[in-house]
């Protein structure tokens, strides 16, 4: 009786398990952590003060990508916990630094391939200068995938601004760093 009682317990449960076995599923995300460190030239501030004006970028980036059915890439959850940007002007002495967390949710078509369309939706704090104003809420662009890093994360060009939400600058970011750095 036992070993009949088995037979109707595992048997279908067997069955089940063979056919989901060959169905097709996603493979699991891939993720990347680095940690990003980099001082540039600011060339729109610079040129709208009349003098240098640099900014510093520094923070833990932790990328993940998701994959459909098929194995190509469908969407990717880029996040930056804490981010930071110090805009300074070696000329003034005058600085700031903003706290820039944020995430990025990209949807991406084609498999990411080079040169297809992307929906790039961004959360969080851009930057706040000090004194002057604050960029931060939801900002949704149209992208386009440009290439890939070593790890085979795709790397997207922002090319227009499809919608915004929350506190935006009264200005240009170029000058409302200069004015904050004067």
């Amino acid at each position: 009786m036992n070993a009949r009682l088995g037979v109707l317990v595992l048997g279908p449960s067997l069955v089940l398990f063979s056919l989901l076995g060959s169905s097709a599923y996603a493979e699991p995300p891939t993720q990347e952590r680095t940690h990003f460190d980099n001082t540039v030239r600011l060339v729109r501030a610079s040129n709208i003060c009349g003098f240098d004006v640099f900014g510093h970028f520094e923070g833990d980036q932790h990328f993940t990508l998701f994959y459909d059915r098929t194995g190509a890439i469908d969407r990717e959850v880029d996040t930056f916990p804490d981010f930071k940007v110090t805009v300074f002007a070696p000329s003034t002495g005058k600085s700031y630094t903003s706290a820039s967390p944020a995430v990025l949710h990209t949807q991406y078509t084609d498999g990411a391939a080079i040169g297809s369309p992307a929906i790039a939706e961004l959360t969080g704090l851009v930057e706040k200068v000090d004194g002057v104003d604050i960029d931060s809420g939801r900002l949704v662009f149209n992208a386009i995938v440009v290439g890939r890093d070593a790890a085979g994360v795709p790397t997207i060009q922002f090319l227009s601004v499809i919608s915004s939400s929350g506190p935006d600058l009264d200005t240009t970011i170029g000058r409302a760093r200069c004015n904050a750095v004067r």
